[in-house]
C-alpha cells in the first residue's frame, strides 16, 4: 500500500456498547486505537441523525451498562490521527453495514442510485429510498452492487467533514478480498468472518456462522454447476482462507473446495489494499472534497489566475499611461504649431476642427493657399539640395498671404529665390533678412 495511505477501520460495538462505534488505524503490522470524541462514538447510535451528533444523556441504568473504556478518547495508548500535507486516508466500514450482490446493470444507470436500487428492489428487505448504492463492474455490464444505509453514509459524511480528515475511500471490510489473487476468499477476523465470492459479491458475518453461510455461498448446488464455465464458476475455484481458523472450521471449508490457508497472512492482505478495491461508498454526492494544510487543491491555480490578472492589468496601466504621455506631447506640439501659423488665434480643445473651420471660411483663401504651395514647391526643385531651409511657416486665410522664414547661404540666393516667386500668379517680397554665422535668415511674403 502507498506510504501516503492511512488505513482505518471503522469498528461497531453496537453489541457490547448500545450503539457506539471505535476507530482503529493500521500501524506496524497490527491494529492501534484512535483517539475520538463523544459525537462520533455515538454518530451511528439509533435515533441519531446528521443533523444532531451530540448525544443526550441517557438513564442510569443504561449508563451504568456502559463499559469504562467503551470510548477510545480516553483509551490506554490510543493514537491521535493526524494527516500531512498529501496524506489520505482508507476506511474500512463494518461489513455488517453493506449488502452487495451481482446484477447487469446498464452503464447509462450505473451513476444513479436510485435507479440502480429499483432495479434490486425485490432482493431487499429495505427501501431502495433510504439506501445508498454503488456499483463496480466486473464484466461487461455484469456488476457488483453495495448498498448501505443512507442515513449511516450521511452520518459518516458528515463526521469525517467535520474532523477534517482526508479520506478518500469507505469500502466494506469483505471488500478487502476482491484482489486476492482473483480467488474466492475468507478473512477471519476476531468474532466476525468476512467472505467474498468471484466474481463480486461479499458479506460479513458472526464467527459462529461462518460454516453454514460459506456452505451455501461457496458449495455447488447441483452437480451440473460443475460444468458451467463463466465467471459465476466457483464450484472448483480454490479458496483463500486468510486467518488463523479453528480445526472445526478448516475441516468443514475443506469440504467447500480446495483450501488455501495463509496464517498470520493479514499484514501482507491490508498491505495490497488500495483506493481502488470494489464498493467505495464515498461517492456521488456523499465523496469528501479533499484540502490540505496550504488549502483546497484550487488554490494554487486561483493564485496563478489572479497574479497573471494582475500582471496583465498592470502592462495595460503602464502601457496607457505612456500613450497618453506622448499624446500629452503631440497635442503640445501641434498647439505650438497652430500658435505659430495663426498667431492671432487661441488654440481651442479640438484643434482640427478649429483648422478645418479655418480652410472652410473661404473657399478662396483655401484655394490660394493651395496654389501658393504649388508655386512654392515649383521653386523649391530649382533649387539645388541643401541651398536652402525652410524654417516658418504662416498663412493668412483673411488676408489670402503667405509669409515664409527661409535660411539661405547669402543674401543672392533669397533675392533669387524672391524673383521666382514673383514670376508666378503671386508676387513675393523681402520683408526683413537677418546675417547669421553660417548664413542668412530672411522673411518673405507672397500674395
Amino acid at each position: 500500500m502507498d506510504q501516503n495511505i492511512k488505513l482505518l477501520r471503522l469498528v461497531d460495538e453496537s453489541l457490547s456498547a448500545a450503539g457506539r462505534i471505535s476507530v482503529q488505524f493500521w500501524q506496524d503490522g497490527q491494529w492501534q486505537p484512535v483517539a475520538i470524541d463523544d459525537d462520533l462514538a455515538h454518530a451511528f447510535a439509533p435515533g441519531e441523525t446528521t443533523d444532531s451528533v451530540t448525544v443526550a444523556a441517557g438513564s442510569e441504568d443504561e449508563q451504568a451498562a456502559e463499559p469504562e473504556n467503551a470510548d477510545t478518547s480516553g483509551a490506554e495508548g490510543a493514537v491521535e490521527l493526524t494527516f500531512a500535507d498529501g496524506e489520505r486516508g482508507l476506511l474500512l466500514l463494518p461489513g455488517s453495514w453493506v449488502w452487495s450482490g451481482l446484477e447487469v446493470i446498464p452503464r447509462a444507470a450505473r451513476r444513479q442510485s436510485t435507479a440502480v436500487g429499483y432495479m434490486l428492489e425485490d432482493q431487499l428487505a429495505e427501501d431502495v429510498e433510504d439506501l445508498h448504492f454503488v456499483c463496480h463492474p466486473v464484466e461487461g455490464d455484469l456488476c457488483s452492487v453495495f448498498a448501505v444505509a443512507r442515513r449511516k453514509i450521511q452520518t459518516l459524511h458528515a463526521q469525517l467533514s467535520r474532523l477534517g480528515w482526508a479520506i478518500v475511500a469507505a469500502i466494506p471490510e469483505f471488500g478487502l478480498l476482491s484482489g486476492a489473487a482473483g480467488q474466492s476468499s475468507i478473512w477471519l477476523d476476531g468474532t466476525r468472518a468476512h467472505m467474498w465470492q468471484l466474481p463480486g459479491r461479499g458479506l460479513t458475518v458472526s464467527r459462529p456462522l461462518l460454516l453454514p453461510v460459506a456452505e451455501s455461498l461457496f458449495a455447488p448446488e447441483n452437480e451440473e454447476a460443475e460444468e458451467i464455465e463463466g465467471p459465476l464458476n466457483t464450484a472448483t475455484t480454490a479458496i483463500n482462507l486468510f486467518g488463523a481458523p479453528e480445526e472445526l472450521e478448516t475441516g468443514g471449508l475443506s469440504q467447500l473446495g480446495e483450501l488455501a490457508a495463509h496464517p498470520g497472512a493479514e499484514s501482507e492482505l491490508l498491505g495490497k489494499l488500495s483506493p481502488g478495491a470494489a464498493g467505495n461508498l464515498l461517492s456521488g454526492e456523499y465523496q469528501l472534497v479533499l484540502g490540505s494544510h496550504e488549502g483546497p487543491w484550487w488554490r494554487k491555480p486561483a493564485i496563478a489566475v489572479a497574479v497573471c490578472f494582475v500582471l496583465q492589468l498592470l502592462f495595460f496601466l503602464g502601457a496607457g499611461t505612456y500613450f497618453k504621455i506622448q499624446a500629452n506631447k503631440a497635442d503640445a506640439q501641434a498647439r505650438t504649431a497652430f500658435s505659430e501659423i495663426f498667431p492671432g488665434d487661441t488654440p481651442r480643445a479640438d484643434l482640427r476642427r478649429q483648422i478645418t473651420g479655418y480652410l472652410n471660411q473661404s473657399s478662396g483663401g483655401s484655394g490660394d493657399f493651395a496654389r501658393q504651395l504649388q508655386q512654392l514647391a515649383d521653386v523649391w526643385k530649382t533649387g539645388k539640395p541643401g541651398d536652402l531651409s525652410l524654417q516658418s511657416l504662416r498663412f493668412d486665410g483673411s488676408r489670402g498671404e503667405l509669409v515664409l522664414q527661409l535660411r539661405a547661404a547669402n543674401l543672392g540666393q533669397l533675392d533669387a529665390v524672391v524673383g521666382k516667386l514673383s514670376s508666378g500668379q503671386y508676387q513675393a517680397e523681402l520683408l526683413a533678412a537677418n546675417e547669421l554665422e553660417d548664413g542668412v535668415s530672411g522673411r518673405i511674403r507672397l500674395r
